[in-house]
Formats: C-alpha cells, structure tokens, sequence
C-alpha cells in the first residue's frame, strides 16, 4: 500500500487496543483495520467505526492468519502479554520449545518481571503521556537525553544466551507496531537453532519500553 494507506491487525480491543483503533481510523479513514478480541463485549468499544472485528483468541488468530499467508502491514499488541514471543512458542512447540526463566541481566533500565516470567524494562519509572512522539533524542517529560534507544540495548545483550529484539515502530502516538515479515523471519531463524542448547531472549521493543521473554529447546 502506498502513502499512508495501511493495513492493521491490531490483536486485542482493551483500552490501547480500542484507542489504538480510534486513532488510526482518524489519521486514515480508508485504512483497513482489523480487530481481534476474544471477548465480543469488548470489541464493542469500536462497533461504531467502519473496521473488521472478529471474536477470537488472538494467538489463535494471529497462527491462522499468517499460515493462511494473509497480508497485513503493522501487527499492533495490545493484549497483557508477549504476543510476538507467545506466537513463535506456539509455533515451535512442535520442536521442544519451552518457556524459559530470563537470567539475571545487569543494567537494564526499571526492570520488573511479570506473572508469566516475562521481564518488562523502560527508560521511564513514571507514566507516560498517551501522546507521546517518542522523539529520537530525549524523553519529552523530563527532557533528558536518551543516547541508545532500548530496542538497541537489548539486541546488543552479552551473556549465556542470545538475544533478538523485534522493533516496535511508532505508528502514532502511543501505537506501536512491527511488520509481520519481521516477526516471521525471526521465527524462521530461531527453528534453525533448534539443535542448540543455548537461551533465546526474544525482546519486543521500542526507543523506550519492551519486553523480553526466553526459550530454549
């Protein structure tokens, strides 16, 4: 699609799923939209926008659609877990894959590991603005300078394991997204370690915040 014309999966319709909607429908209103909840209550946040809504998990949905080959531009998470990492390990569970504990890694900013495991870093210890333009050079609250974005931070990870990071790109403010080629080539090069016995970190970041998950074989 040319322009600002895109295609958007945006897999769950909670608060930032249904926001994520509203706002992308108002920057384009012929872009395509398609959201995914599981939950039809919820989904009825945006009945009233002219999008594609469907009632499903969205792990499910996200296999499916992506095994059918179907096209989309962005992939938006907004559920309350690692979507892209919950993806590949439903994928390569086939293989032995499993969900590993993440090691103690030194240096990362406000780090706070979530219920599954997961462990959540940010550059920010208050909350941010919903609108955020997340500028490459500083935080727009305190104004201090951000020399290396997170996503790089964590790709560049040194221990026993490592470490892959998919970028979530800033699709308005507050709406992050990745391209699924991007989350299907990281699939495919992890199966070719599936001989190997080392840890994985799969991260999914932007300048600011992210997420990160291990797995091993």
């Amino acid at each position: 699609m040319n322009g600002n014309l895109h295609a958007y999966l945006i897999i769950g319709c909670g608060y930032f799923g249904s926001r994520a909607a509203k706002k992308l429908f108002q920057k384009n209103p012929d872009s395509k939209i398609t959201v995914v909840d599981k939950n039809r209550k919820a989904l009825q946040k945006v009945s009233r926008l002219p999008i594609q809504t469907v009632a499903c998990d969205g792990i499910l949905y996200l296999n499916q659609f992506l095994s059918e080959g179907r096209k989309v531009d962005y992939i938006i998470p907004a559920l309350p877990l690692h979507l892209a990492f919950e993806f590949i390990l439903s994928q390569l569970k086939p293989w032995g894959a499993k969900r590993e504990r993440i090691p103690d890694i030194s240096g990362l900013p406000n780090p706070v590991t979530g219920k599954t495991g997961d462990l959540y870093t940010s550059f920010a210890n208050f909350l941010c603005s919903e609108d955020c333009p997340e500028p490459a050079q500083y935080c727009t609250i305190t104004k201090k300078r951000r020399p290396k974005p997170l996503y790089r931070i964590l790709n560049d990870l040194e221990g026993p394991f490592e470490s892959r990071v998919i970028r979530s790109q800033q699709l308005g403010p507050g709406i992050g997204g990745f391209q699924p080629e991007v989350l299907l080539d990281l699939l495919e090069d992890i199966k070719k370690k599936r001989n190997s016995d080392r840890l994985i970190l799969i991260s999914t970041a932007s300048r600011c915040h992210g997420v990160t998950s291990g797995l091993s074989f």
